[in-house]
Order: structure tokens, then sequence, then C-alpha cells
């Protein structure tokens, strides 16, 4: 006869056998500055959006409004600048030299529409419209069917 032995497995669980504890302990001067507890209370933070709409240390940065529909991704933009730059050398030395050689300080003059006086003098602008032929009134007057068009019998 074989004696077989039985064995029993104890399950853990949170009760009978709770994990162990690890210690840490800091050695210096705590670098936490406090003087910012009370702005980075998640309380405080909510309490102000209630009040004003607003989280305020995301409003604090500079907004750009602009349509980036056209921008997929990042070598797409990037593309985009590299096309914008060499468009920027196209312009005359002496122009890229009025903006220090930089396409990005071209690029917010030229955006300026308080700008565009000077930007058609540089030729980088379409002219105004001539006095001469404006585009209001057409340049053939269309015809008037008469008024009395009914036929005679």
């Amino acid at each position: 006869m074989s004696t077989k032995k039985s064995t029993v497995v104890a399950f853990k669980t949170p009760y009978a056998n709770p994990p162990t504890r690890c210690w840490f302990e800091t050695t210096g001067e705590s670098m936490t500055q406090q003087h910012f507890a009370e702005e980075s209370e998640i309380n405080n933070i909510l309490r102000s959006h209630d009040r004003n709409g607003v989280i305020e240390h995301i409003h604090r940065g500079n907004a750009i409004y602009a349509d980036f529909s056209g921008i997929t991704d990042l070598s797409d933009a990037l593309h985009q600048i590299k096309e914008a730059q060499q468009e920027f050398l196209n312009v005359p030395s002496e122009i890229r030299e009025k903006f220090h050689n930089d396409a990005g300080q071209f690029f917010k003059f030229a955006s300026n529409p308080d700008n565009l006086d000077e930007l058609r003098s540089m030729g980088l602008a379409n002219p105004k419209e001539s006095v001469a032929m404006p585009t209001d009134n057409p340049a053939i007057p269309e015809t008037a069917e008469p008024k009395n068009s009914e036929v005679q019998e």
C-alpha cells in the first residue's frame, strides 16, 4: 500500500497575510515649497474653476489661435515650415535684411493688416484696385426689356 500525503494550499488574503511595509526616510532639507500649498490644493482649483470658469494655471499661457486643420502630423508641420523658409529666401535680400533674415518676423509683419500699404510699396502685395474701372459697375450695362411687349393682332 502506498501512502499519499495530501497538501493543503493556503489562499492569500489581504486580511490573513498583510503586505510587508516598506519604509522610506528622507535625509537633508525638504525641497517642497510650502508657499504653493494653497494654489495646488485640488479643492481650491475646482472652486476657482466653478467661480471663474477658468483653470488658472492652464490659463496663464499665451493662447495661439490659427487654422491648423491642414497640418496632419509633426512631419507635415516641419515640411510646411521648411517650404515657408524656402519661399522667404525668394524675397529680395534688401527686404530680408529689414527683417534680420528671420522668416518669423516677416510673417508677423505680413500678417498684420496695418502693414498692407508698406507691403504694396515693397511689391509683395497686390496693388489697390484701379478707380478708372471699379468692380461695382459692370462694363456693359444690362439690356432692358421693352415695357410694351404685347403683340397686337
